[in-house]
């Protein structure tokens, strides 16, 4: 091949139109605050939960290159620099209810991704999560250390997978959106305390954001929506669903269905979607 020829390229062609956060509500206040403010807190990998994050090796040429010790000390120091915000491409997932939104307790706040991507600061980026049961490699190349930083970041062990994570990279702390239309529904946990729904409800009113509440079933959760002419579409859909889940050859048969879509997600790139692509 010669240098005038072009290379084969990796390109996505779909993307989320949601993306969501499931919230504990220890700290209420602060949840309602980046709602009604307009912010996404970005914070630093060690403050993640999986003690794993930001784990790689380093390739048997990348340890022969005389800059090695360099260029892994570069990465470690830009891996501490990035924010990290993090969503998943579900609403109705029990396992994250349970894990990330205290016991069904808390909230789960839908984003538009076309929103934020025109609302965000342009230093902003998305990736969707890559699972694997091994950690990255680096290897010798051009790429600079902030893009090897956030390649290693968008990696984690296939166990994972469950939570259908995409990333926001942005700087740590308070990334500001500013656009209200952003947010376009809160779903409420089925054990959210009364006053708690009622304080959000109240908060949210002013921004015209739709609110649901959950409802659980024999072994599915259904939402309802808390605007009446709406309720009765939204739950005919999730009854769907819930057939198609079910209907196929039974429980085993849906969790193969999972672990396969996600195997085919299972590309030797990260996909990123940044303000420049759209």
């Amino acid at each position: 091949m010669n240098g005038s020829e072009e290379l084969a390229s990796i390109e996505s062609y779909v993307q989320p139109r949601r993306l969501y956060r499931y919230r504990a509500l220890s700290n209420l206040d602060q949840e309602l605050d980046a709602i009604t403010n307009g912010y996404l807190f970005c914070s630093p990998y060690l403050k993640l939960n999986d003690p794993m994050e930001g784990l790689f090796a380093s390739s048997k040429l990348l340890k022969k290159s005389p800059n090695y010790r360099t260029v892994r000390e570069a990465i470690k120091d830009n891996k501490q620099e990035i924010g990290i915000c993090s969503f998943s491409e579900t609403f109705d997932h029990e396992l994250m209810w349970a894990h990330y939104a205290d016991q069904f307790t808390g909230i789960c706040v839908a984003y538009s991704l076309r929103r934020l991507l025109e609302h965000l600061p342009a230093n902003v980026s998305f990736t969707r999560m890559y699972y694997d049961e091994t950690v990255p490699t680096v290897h010798r190349t051009s790429r600079e250390p902030s893009q090897l930083a956030k390649m290693v970041l968008s990696c984690k062990n296939y166990r994972w997978s469950y939570e259908r994570e995409w990333r926001m990279f942005g700087f740590q702390g308070k990334v500001r959106y500013g656009e209200k239309g952003c947010v376009t529904r809160v779903y409420f946990g089925s054990r959210i305390h009364a006053k708690n729904r009622a304080k959000v409800i109240g908060a949210l009113a002013p921004f015209g954001i739709k609110t649901s509440k959950m409802t659980v079933g024999e072994y599915f959760i259904d939402f309802d929506d808390l605007n009446p002419e709406e309720s009765a579409a939204l739950r005919l859909t999730r009854q769907r669903r819930f057939i198609q889940r079910s209907g196929r050859g039974g429980l085993s048969k849906q969790m193969n269905c999972e672990r396969n879509y996600w195997q085919e997600w299972s590309f030797s790139d990260v996909y990123v979607f940044s303000k420049s692509f759209c």
